[in-house]
C-alpha cells in the first residue's frame, strides 16, 4: 500500500507542478523542468537524468 501511496503522491506533485507552470504561460520545457524539480523534492537521492525519465513516464500515464 505504501508504494501506491508514494506513486499517487508523486503523480500529484508532478502533475500540479507541470499544470501550474503551463497555466501561468510557461513553455512546455519549463513546465517539464518544474515537474522534475517537484519529483526531486520528494526523492532527493534521484539524479536529474533518472528523475527526467521517471517524470516523462509519469506524464505519459496522465490523462490529456
Amino acid at each position: 500500500m505504501t508504494d501506491f501511496m508514494t506513486y499517487e503522491g508523486d503523480l500529484r506533485a508532478v502533475a500540479c507542478a507541470y499544470i501550474d507552470q503551463r497555466e501561468s504561460g510557461s513553455l512546455d520545457y519549463t513546465a517539464f523542468l518544474a515537474a522534475i524539480s517537484a519529483y526531486r523534492e520528494r526523492h532527493p537521492e534521484t539524479t536529474n537524468g533518472a528523475a527526467a525519465m521517471i517524470v516523462s513516464e509519469i506524464m505519459q500515464e496522465m490523462p490529456r
